[in-house]
């Protein structure tokens, strides 16, 4: 029944996604040739376009299928989905514009191109929205749902346990706890089912769907027996390690002598051609917002703001550490009055800041300068927010691997910030979070934190 369940939605989502991609693209040429919104000097036969749909949609899927939107994942937030659909798109719209532009068959509108894309991501979302909605709606309910055996009663289990009870949509039903040592009691409400070396007859009494091991490093030994028991079993596995992998070094596969080996992966943007697609990413986007920011216009009310509410310059600029260390003068609306801002971080009703100052930095508008930052080059749309030299120094001395933050470009937001770690909070847990994207990037990743970024202007908590 789950496994029909699942094929149900995965071939549901994959057709819905082949008409929403063909409706976005009638829908876009309509736009461009019939609506008269846009001044149209000539007129392609639709006859053309049609014959393209199947063209279109084929790209898109076979795309969508390479950036993994149809990898049954649990967990997966409608963020994360948006960032890849966004992800998939600016692939496809980038092949198809190529594509129509070195085959002439005929004068072929990339207007059209770039309508769609903009319809594809708005339609491919909601329908996905549904759809999940619908999944998570038949879990509650107990339709395929997965009978899963938590093994391991510490800190890490306990967290998971507890965010497996607060998200039933996931479709995780806990039937019990294994334990290190104790035979008895209950976890986060779950009873202990027996210890670890009762691992294989538990599995024969309980019959799991599913295994998820949450150990400390000390019961580790006994982690491979229970492996080969479980493939023996034919039955899945998870294993949660480091506390949901806040410092986890990504490991990868190979083959030494033709023996399968574990290694530790370098870090993806030590790769140039990684590097390469982020600053695209960064170059085109940062251009996009310059103009629309400034033809909406946000950055001259904002620029306006500034001087209207206090005596001195419309920027503060300061030097910061960027990528290898290297200095950099980073820009922002200035927030507070001349001559008070100091290295000292913000507090609550600090009299150095502004009347508007206080809702620019609430907001965060005081750092949208930073996008010319972006666009020469000096820093990313996404990575560590950037120290001054004299923190850095300090820092250095006080944090382990706190200068590996500074293998990559500094960020105008990142991962931390949108984890909450901003501001006046645990300097420690920050790099963490750094780190943890460092090892961790992909342009997915970017985009997920700036949807996120985006969508929580107003929820700072350490927003000063």
């Amino acid at each position: 029944m789950k496994f029909r369940i699942h094929s149900i939605f995965a071939i549901s989502s994959f057709c819905l996604d082949g008409i929403m991609v063909a409706l976005s693209f009638v829908a876009a040429n309509w736009i461009r040739f019939y609506s008269h919104w846009i001044p149209v000097s000539t007129v392609t036969d639709y006859r053309h376009y049609r014959l393209f749909v199947v063209l279109f949609v084929g790209v898109y899927l076979l795309i969508f299928k390479y950036i993994g939107l149809y990898r049954q994942r649990r967990g997966i937030s409608g963020i994360d989905e948006l960032s890849k659909i966004i992800q998939a798109v600016f692939v496809a719209t980038i092949i198809l514009s190529a594509s129509t532009f070195l085959a002439r068959f005929f004068a072929f509108s990339r207007l059209v191109i770039l309508l769609s894309a903009v319809l594809i991501i708005v339609t491919v979302w909601i329908e996905r929205t549904f759809l999940r909605r619908v999944q998570i709606m038949m879990r509650r309910r107990g339709i395929g749902v997965t009978r899963v055996l938590i093994a391991g009663t510490g800190e890490t289990a306990q967290v998971l346990i507890q965010r497996l009870k607060k998200n039933p949509g996931l479709g995780y039903r806990v039937i019990g706890v294994v334990s290190e040592n104790k035979i008895s009691g209950l976890v986060e409400g779950f009873k202990v089912l027996g210890t670890l070396d009762q691992f294989s007859a538990l599995l024969e009494t309980q019959s799991p769907a599913e295994v998820i091991f949450a150990l400390p490093a000390t019961a580790y030994p006994k982690l491979v027996p229970m492996l080969v028991t479980l493939q023996d079993h034919r039955i899945k596995y998870k294993i949660v390690s480091d506390l949901f992998g806040l410092i986890s070094h990504p490991v990868g596969t190979d083959v030494l002598l033709d023996m399968p080996i574990f290694q530790m992966k370098e870090a993806p943007l030590n790769s140039w051609h990684n590097r390469a697609v982020k600053r695209s990413f960064d170059l085109v986007f940062s251009f996009i917002g310059i103009i629309l920011l400034t033809v909406i216009p946000v950055l001259p009310v904002l620029a306006l703001g500034v001087k209207l509410s206090s005596a001195g310059p419309i920027f503060f600029r300061q030097k910061r550490v960027g990528r290898d260390g290297k200095q950099f003068s980073m820009y922002k609306f200035r927030s507070m009055a001349v001559g008070t801002e100091t290295v000292a971080f913000t507090a609550k009703d600090d009299p150095r800041v502004t009347a508007f100052g206080k809702f620019i930095r609430k907001t965060s508008l005081d750092e949208l300068p930073q996008i010319f930052n972006v666009f020469m080059g000096q820093m990313s749309l996404v990575g560590p927010r950037p120290e001054v030299p004299g923190l850095v120094e300090r820092f250095e001395e006080e944090i382990p691997r706190y200068f590996e933050r500074h293998q990559v470009k500094s960020g105008i937001t990142g991962w931390a910030q949108v984890n909450g770690f901003r501001g006046n909070t645990s300097l420690h847990e920050r790099v963490k979070y750094d780190i943890y994207y460092i090892e961790n990037w992909s342009l997915t990743l970017d985009i997920k934190i700036i949807i996120w970024t985006i969508l929580e202007l107003f929820e700072h908590e350490h927003a000063y």
